[in-house]
């Protein structure tokens, strides 16, 4: 909460930017990084009070247009009403609005109190839906704010100004940078030692199955490093373990990743191309197993559609396998097209798999010799069977049903970290889950930068 009530005394500026980012260099949580450095160097920075942490929020994974990363930024900042203009102004001259090929910047900014339910539909409406940029634009416009960039990003920008006023599950993230970062050097035993005495504090530090070391992010400079975990002093222990080398400083944010917040529970017939969902239902036909070894099959709870439980998901690829007709499970994921050829209907991407209720499973085996006890054989279709040991013949003898156990257990089953995507719940946090609020950080600027 902001404890001196700042947000309740003065004007609150909400500031949200999305799609800084270029291939090869350049990040949006930089500009926000930048951005607070700057106000930390001037008289303006102590007249003003952060009222949350940056916030960094992952929206709609599934919509194909989305920036890269799929990642917008948003500073939410009570001062004087003057004092906040200079903070737009500010904001603006470090923006770099050159035109670059894949990148259309966002910068919003709203001045005053937001209605906390219209943010939650607006927040859960970006995330898990379509949305274009007219909606954006009517949105703003309704809260009162001002479009400073007006490319794609703003639809960005909205949310994670959303996200502010969203009470729900949330992580940290601690970002490091340097803008060269082949002279960063991070020891492979630290990081281990790092995992090993934060975790599950922290989470997705290394990929179990492989030791992949995932605190390195694949995007290029001026990102060095990403740790995430379920509070900022966890973080900034963690980094202080590690002891990297070749760091210009690092910024802590609040976020919606590995929350699962987008898989909301839907029905199938809800089930439109590139929304996301829980889709519960009833497998309703044995899994089909593709070439390459992606699974599909159909689930119903009165309406039927298909599911893609890809290889990359680990798994929750093998267990799909096994599964039979009667079982109930629960798929997360996004609704995508497929290839008609082989599904005539939307197809769940599934990103995750719960097995709610097994059915009984049952296979036919030739009958047993009444006289022996030997094992019989068929004589042909509808000829019935005899026995191999002593010749004892059944016209009447047919299969007969035997129930064998499950190779599958009830729970939920993920993708390995290697292959989660932003938004997915590793395992490890099942029961770190909190409402989150907006938190005043208590050292304000200086406790959110380094």
């Amino acid at each position: 909460m902001d404890p001196e009530g700042f947000g309740e005394k003065l004007p609150v500026l909400h500031l949200g930017v999305d799609d800084l980012d270029t291939f090869g260099w350049g990040c949006t949580t930089f500009y926000i990084y930048r951005l607070l450095k700057e106000l930390s160097r001037t008289p303006l920075g102590s007249r003003v009070k952060l009222i949350d942490y940056p916030l960094l929020v992952r929206l709609n994974p599934s919509i194909p247009f989305k920036t890269r990363g799929n990642g917008a930024l948003s500073l939410h900042i009570a001062g004087e009403e003057r004092d906040l203009g200079e903070v737009v102004e500010i904001a603006l001259a470090l923006l770099d609005t050159r035109s670059m090929p894949g990148r259309e910047p966002g910068l919003i900014s709203i001045i005053g109190k937001i209605d906390r339910m219209l943010a939650r539909k607006i927040y859960i409406h970006l995330l898990t839906d379509v949305a274009d940029i007219t909606y954006a634009m009517r949105v703003i416009e309704k809260l009162g704010g001002k479009i400073h960039i007006g490319g794609r990003g703003v639809i960005g920008a909205l949310g994670s100004v959303a996200y502010h006023l969203y009470e729900g599950d949330c992580t940290y993230e601690l970002l490091a940078y340097s803008e060269d970062i082949e002279d960063v050097h991070i020891d492979r035993d630290s990081v281990v030692e790092m995992d090993r005495l934060t975790s599950p504090l922290t989470f997705n530090n290394i990929d179990r199955e492989t030791g992949k070391i995932l605190i390195k992010p694949s995007t290029g400079a001026p990102v060095a490093l990403g740790i995430r975990g379920e509070n900022p002093s966890i973080l900034v222990k963690a980094y202080e373990i590690l002891s990297a080398k070749g760091l210009e400083g690092y910024m802590i944010l609040r976020t919606n990743q590995a929350t699962d917040q987008h898989l909301i529970p839907r029905g199938i017939s809800d089930a439109k191309y590139y929304r996301t969902g829980l889709f519960k239902g009833v497998v309703v036909d044995n899994p089909r197993i593709m070439r390459g070894g992606d699974v599909l099959l159909k689930i119903s709870d009165g309406a039927e559609i298909t599911v893609a439980i890809y290889k990359e998901i680990g798994e929750a690829n093998r267990v799909a396998r096994e599964l039979v007709k009667g079982d109930i499970i629960a798929v997360g994921g996004s609704v995508k097209p497929w290839l008609l050829e082989l599904t005539e209907t939307p197809v769940i991407n599934a990103e995750e798999l719960r097995i709610l209720k097994l059915a009984e499973k049952y296979i036919e085996i030739p009958p047993k010799c009444p006289v022996c006890g030997g094992s019989m054989e068929s004589m042909g279709s509808g000829k019935g069977y005899r026995c191999r040991r002593c010749g004892y013949r059944d016209r009447n003898a047919s299969k007969v049903k035997v129930r064998v156990e499950r190779n599958i257990k009830i729970g939920v089953y993920k993708p390995p970290p290697r292959n989660m995507k932003h938004l997915s719940k590793p395992l490890s946090r099942i029961g770190f889950e909190k409402i989150c609020r907006a938190v005043s950080p208590s050292g304000g600027i200086s406790s959110v930068i380094l």
